[in-house]
Parts: structure tokens; C-alpha cells; sequence
């Protein structure tokens, strides 16, 4: 079985590269993977901010890896072809609460450590939980969810993200702090990058083109760079004033964890965190649901459910064993190959190969 599935692989691969579409087949790929590239490094510095903020670099290599691995699995083992995996908002949301409460009793290396290991429990229990309600054929319990419920999840991490990202660039959303918000220090902070998602979201909502976003963003990028290059502002001097994240600018991205780290554990602070892994099961099923579905509901076809879940379980089992996190399917990522009429593996594993190498 396994030999056949690579004797295919092997095979569609070699046609794409002989093909007269290998150029769009890399465009989506690399389009994918730079999407989500960009998308994992700000969950990453969400989640590890605070008093988490000096191990963010670690951080970000542990989303990365996660959905490296999940992006690998369920690109290859999945019913769609074409599907690929990233972190869920929802998630991200869950997960930094676990850092939040952990460095009420710890901090430094303890803080660190802890946290990452009650993240990987959680993606291996989560990975689990998903594999053996595809495993028994317990999905029909789980698409009881009603959709009004479902859809203000949705609206509620909605409403909780777009503070968090306003918080990453600088701005507390709290009433007795709005006078400062405008005040040029601050507001040269989050200004820019308010205005980059206005026009973003209307741009998307015009033309809908999948190129969109990893367009503006390499744009924004360079732009970004470009005018902090003409105010004579070094990339030191960027990070110190805040301007730009520090997380890939120091230390090693994976592992985030070596053995020697483990002798920091605080097993009892892991114990307080059964509440936020039990939440995050649950997150993580209700995205698995909603993404499944909506997939199947935009690109009008059927899809395996138990099929799905097993694939989602044994990816997160792998991501979170070697370090990583819960990952699920993404819904607009993954109907990118069908809109331009990719339906290939050559795609998904150049979306990978960005994750892995960038």
C-alpha cells in the first residue's frame, strides 16, 4: 500500500515537472507556502508574547514544524487533493492562554519549557481525540453542532484576534489608554499596519484573487523596509523601538526543546492546565468540523469525514511528538490548487518545502 501511494507520487511529480503548467503548478505552491508562512510566524509571536516574548524565536520554530508536519500528512494522506493545514485563529487564541497562566507561577526557563510541553500534551491528546472519532466512526456526533453556535465561535475569536493583533503592534484596546493611542510614537506603531488590513479586507471582498494576500504582503514587506531604510532606522534599531519582530532575529527557530531543557518542567503548573488542553480539544474539533465542512461546501465535493479526522489526528500526533502543534485544514489555502485547476501533490510539497526552508 504504502509502496504504491510513492510509486504515485513519484510519478505525478515527474509529469509535473515535464509539464507545460510547471510554472503555475510552483506559483500556487510557493504562493501557499509563503501565505502561511507569514500567517505561522505571527501565531507564533501571539502566542509566545508577554513574558514569553524572549523565547519567541523558539516559538515561532515550534508552530512552524507543526504545520510543516501537518501541511506533509494531510497533503498526502487527505481525500482532497490539494488540502493544506495551518493554525487555526481559534487555536491560537486557546493556546496563548496557556502561557498567559503559567507565568503567574513561573518565569524564564521554567516559564518556557512548561509551556511548550503542556502544548505538545495538547496536540498529541488532541491528535488522538481526533483519530479515534474517525477511528469508530463517532463524526455524526460531533456535526451536531449547530451552525448559528458555530458561526458565533467564529465571531467571537473574530472579535478577540483583531485586539490581539492591535496589542502585538503596540496598541492596548483599553479605555483609559485610547488618548495615547494617537500620540505619534504610538500611533506610527499601529497605523500602518491598521490601514494595510482595511485595505486588504475591502481588496479581497472586491476581487476575491487568491494572489492578493501574498502579494500585498511581500509588497507591504518591502515597502516597510524601505522607508525604515530612508528614515536611516537599522534593523537593531527597528526591533529595539519595536517595529519589527524579534522572534526570528535571535536564537534557534527547532528544536524548541533539547533534553536538558526538561529539568524545568514544573509538572504541577502541567496539572492546572488540564481546563485549557480539554478547551482546546474541544476548539480543535469544532475547527475540524467547520473547516471539513466549508471545504466541502466551496469546492462541491463530498469528502470522507472519518477519513479526515484520522488524517488530522495522526498529523497533530506526529507535530506535536516532534515539538509542534495542533494544525488543521485551511479552507481558502487549500481551494487555491482548485481555483487555478492544480490538483496535484507538486503544489502541497512546495508549500512545505517554503514552510520548511524559509
Amino acid at each position: 500500500m504504502a509502496i504504491s501511494v510513492f510509486r504515485n507520487l513519484a510519478s505525478e511529480l515527474r509529469a509535473d515537472l515535464l509539464s507545460a503548467r510547471v510554472v503555475l503548478v510552483l506559483s500556487v505552491g510557493f504562493t501557499s507556502g509563503l501565505g502561511l508562512l507569514i500567517a505561522q510566524i505571527a501565531f507564533g509571536s501571539f502566542i509566545f508574547s508577554g513574558p514569553l516574548a524572549p523565547y519567541s524565536s523558539q516559538g515561532v520554530g515550534l508552530v512552524l514544524f507543526g504545520n510543516f508536519a501537518a501541511c506533509l500528512i494531510i497533503a498526502l494522506a487527505s481525500g482532497y487533493r490539494g488540502a493544506i493545514a495551518g493554525l487555526s485563529p481559534a487555536l491560537v487564541i486557546v493556546m496563548a492562554l496557556f502561557g498567559s497562566s503559567i507565568s503567574i507561577s513561573a518565569e524564564g526557563d521554567t516559564l518556557f519549557v512548561t509551556t511548550v510541553v503542556a502544548l505538545m500534551i495538547s496536540a498529541v491528546a488532541t491528535g488522538v481525540c481526533c483519530f479515534m472519532i474517525g477511528r469508530f466512526g463517532l463524526v455524526n456526533l460531533v456535526r451536531f453542532i449547530p451552525y448559528p453556535v458555530a458561526g458565533g465561535f467564529v465571531a467571537g475569536i473574530g472579535a478577540v484576534v483583531c485586539p490581539a493583533a492591535l496589542s502585538l503592534m503596540g496598541a492596548e484596546l483599553k479605555w483609559w489608554m485610547i488618548p495615547a493611542l494617537i500620540e505619534p510614537p504610538v500611533l506610527w506603531k499601529w497605523s500602518p499596519g491598521a490601514v494595510y488590513g482595511i485595505v486588504l479586507y475591502f481588496a479581497m471582498k472586491r476581487w476575491g484573487n487568491p494572489l492578493i494576500l501574498p502579494g500585498s504582503i511581500v509588497l507591504a514587506v518591502a515597502a516597510y523596509h524601505f522607508i525604515l531604510a530612508g528614515l536611516g532606522i537599522s534593523g537593531d534599531e527597528a526591533r529595539a523601538e519595536g517595529l519589527l519582530l524579534t522572534s526570528t532575529a535571535d536564537g534557534s527557530l527547532w528544536p524548541a526543546l533539547l533534553p536538558a531543557d526538561l529539568v524545568h518542567i514544573e509538572w504541577s503548573l502541567i496539572v492546572t492546565q488540564v481546563p485549557h488542553m480539554l478547551t482546546l480539544i474541544l476548539v480543535a474539533f469544532i475547527c475540524v468540523v467547520m473547516n471539513v465542512a466549508g471545504l466541502e461546501l466551496a469546492a462541491n465535493q463530498e469528502l470522507d469525514w472519518d477519513r479526515e479526522f484520522r488524517v488530522t489526528g495522526a498529523a497533530s500526533v506526529i507535530a506535536g511528538l516532534g515539538g509542534g502543534t495542533v494544525a488543521t485544514i485551511v479552507v481558502p489555502a487549500s481551494l487555491r490548487s482548485k481555483l487555478f485547476r492544480v490538483r496535484h501533490y507538486s503544489a502541497d510539497l512546495l508549500c512545505d518545502l517554503v514552510l520548511r526552508t524559509l
